[in-house]
């Protein structure tokens, strides 16, 4: 009898991360506009603390909130993408609370941002923002609202619309289309995408991991988009057909700039770009078989945060463009940061995502997704601006050079090394599995 029991408890184990070769994963896709504007709500954009906090005067594209909602033998996960400047933890935690789906915890959902700079401002969802201080961005409960009305809207049209899928992923490098833009010689080229099929083969969704800031625009532009990576999303969906829809996640950005554009305006620019990167994920879609889902996980892991302080050099760089002083940083970062954060990691087969809830540089993406190469991972990617926001993640080496990215890092030197080593952790026992 203690051998069955035994026998049972392990088997209960294993169905986190293997699928159940009777039992197949479903998914669920589900797309919802996250527009405010559309409810005559003043809608803050997100990126640069010269606009003001001002309302967008009008919408250029509709911005989404998309939704891969996972069945694994009755286990329920969730990937959200967001037309988002960064995820606030409340915009989650709201969401769930609204959606009502059982099973679907804050421990199997991974919310990730697009950063576009025309997209919405993080900080006006978050319900820790009590800085009332227009150039990060004023907390608007109608915006919260709005914004997570229409997630949990999508989250329950996705549990609705489960059916068995097929997967298949690959990867190519994109040259010329990207730069480090602190000139430092690690630059993450490569696109990784992953492809969802109906049982009969048909395309459902595509995910594609590339890494740049959405800042072809500037704070001069005030229309609501989702920049490059909206174009590059509409492309893939226009050139797939057949009612595909296609998710985004931005890679470890941090030090990233988008670089090969054509001339035009700032919205001309973005559009030519995401074209760009939209007709190469949709050949390379297009060239992926798909296959049984015989691996699956979906895994997090909550990591206990250096102590939160301002970088040195803050009020000279950051804190011009954000009228803040140093007395009010020291105030802000204890209410607005947490002292928690989650790792996530997200494995179908041979691709495997492992998220950072910031803005990691690239070095410290490459590093993690060596880890899982050397672990046997074949498509590996990482995930920046995922379930809370807690400013740039950098290298010991890089926090010691300062520049932009180091005063918007609230965690001191070590934050960087602390998160991906957990990372890599997390990352190496799930593709163990």
């Amino acid at each position: 009898m203690k051998e069955l029991t035994l026998i049972l408890a392990l088997c209960c184990m294993a169905l986190p991360s293997l699928a159940n070769g009777a039992i197949p994963l479903k998914v669920g896709v589900a797309r919802v506009s996250i527009n405010p504007m559309e409810a005559n709500i003043p809608t803050q954009l997100g990126g640069y603390g010269a606009r003001e906090g001002k309302p967008a005067i009008g919408t250029l594209d509709t911005i989404y909130g998309k939704v891969l909602l996972f069945d694994n033998a009755g286990e329920k996960s969730a990937l959200v993408t967001v037309d988002i400047c960064s995820v606030p933890i409340c915009l989650v935690e709201e969401t769930l609370a609204k959606a009502k789906i059982d099973g679907l915890t804050l421990d199997r959902t991974l919310m990730t941002a697009s950063h576009s700079h025309t997209g919405l401002e993080g900080y006006a969802l978050d319900r820790r923002n009590v800085a009332n201080n227009p150039n990060i961005g004023i907390f608007s409960e109608p915006m919260l609202n709005f914004v997570t009305d229409r997630l949990a809207e999508g989250l329950r049209q996705a549990n609705a619309a489960l059916q068995p899928v097929k997967a298949g992923s690959a990867a190519v490098d994109l040259p010329n289309m990207n730069r480090n833009r602190r000139n430092s010689n690690p630059l993450d080229q490569q696109m990784t995408v992953l492809r969802l099929d109906t049982a009969s083969g048909a395309p459902l969704a595509v995910l594609v991991n590339y890494t740049a800031h959405g800042t072809f625009v500037d704070e001069t532009d005030m229309l609501v988009s989702g920049e490059w990576a909206g174009s590059m999303q509409r492309t893939v969906e226009d050139l797939m057909g057949g009612g595909v829809t296609c998710l985004y996640t931005n890679g470890a950005e941090g030090d990233v700039s988008p670089r090969g554009a054509d001339a035009g305006s700032h919205y001309e620019k973005a559009y030519n770009y995401g074209r760009k990167v939209g007709i190469a994920a949709s050949r390379l879609a297009e060239a992926i078989p798909s296959e049984e889902v015989t691996a699956f996980a979906v895994q997090n892991v909550w990591v206990t945060l250096p102590e939160r302080k301002a970088a040195p050099d803050f009020t000279k760089i950051a804190g011009d463009e954000y009228k803040v002083t140093q007395e009010e940083i020291d105030m802000m970062v204890k209410i607005l940061f947490p002292e928690k954060a989650p790792l996530f990691t997200v494995r179908v087969n041979d691709f495997q995502l492992v998220s950072f809830p910031g803005e990691p540089i690239s070095e410290i993406g490459l590093k993690v997704k060596d880890t899982l190469h050397a672990a046997g991972i074949e498509n590996p990617c990482v995930a920046a601006l995922t379930t809370d926001q807690i400013g740039y993640i950098l290298t010991k080496d890089e926090y010691a050079k300062s520049g932009y990215e180091v005063t918007a890092s609230f965690y001191g030197d070590s934050l960087g090394v602390l998160l991906t080593d957990e990372a890599c952790k997390l990352a190496t026992a799930v593709a163990a599995k």
